[in-house]
């Protein structure tokens, strides 16, 4: 013969309710969560392959946040360019006035050979910028530029890990803010 308590049954009637009008906290507590992780693992993947520091990716990474209303958060990175500069390069230091120019050469993937720029230059302006020449003449000049972080991202070998972390992180967190909120 089973025998069933009804108290315990009607305790945990009201944990489910509790949590069933809950759910959408319990959502967004997770995917803002896993969205802080998504953050930190692009900039990690980034770095794997590319030559460039992480606060510099983290500049052009925005996120918004979940909320009961609204389950969703996004990471999401916008920019128009990364200058050369922020990538590996040589030399560091402008020309000295008198001296022959040396030859700029930059990489910008990690693993990748250093190649040289023609007619690039480096000139110190509020730090090292490379730049090249319009013309013959002296002005105009162009500021040189890599490949700007969101085009980075989009490289499936960035993306698809991040993606595959994201996944495992919500899982795991979904289940850890359900034990919370039926812990309360």
């Amino acid at each position: 013969m089973i025998r069933v308590d009804t108290k315990e049954l009607a305790v945990m009637k009201k944990r489910y309710e509790k949590v069933k009008s809950q759910a959408k906290v319990v959502v967004s507590r997770a995917m803002n969560r896993v969205a802080s992780n998504a953050r930190t693992n692009v900039k990690k993947e980034i770095a794997k392959e590319y030559i460039i520091k992480s606060g510099d990716v983290n500049k052009t990474l925005s996120t918004t946040k979940a909320s009961a209303s609204s389950t969703t958060s996004v990471v999401r990175s916008t920019s128009r360019g990364t200058g050369l500069d922020k990538y590996k390069f040589t030399p560091k230091k402008a020309r000295e006035k008198g001296k022959r120019p040396k030859v700029i050469k930059a990489a910008v993937k990690k693993g990748g050979a250093v190649k040289p720029i023609k007619n690039a230059f480096v000139a110190d302006i509020h730090g090292a910028k490379i730049f090249v020449r319009e013309g013959k003449k002296r002005l105009p000049i162009r500021r040189l530029y890599g490949p700007p972080a969101p085009e980075m991202f989009n490289q499936p070998r960035v993306r698809t890990p991040v993606e595959q972390k994201a996944r495992e992180a919500f899982e795991e967190r979904i289940m850890h803010e359900l034990d919370r909120e039926l812990k309360k």
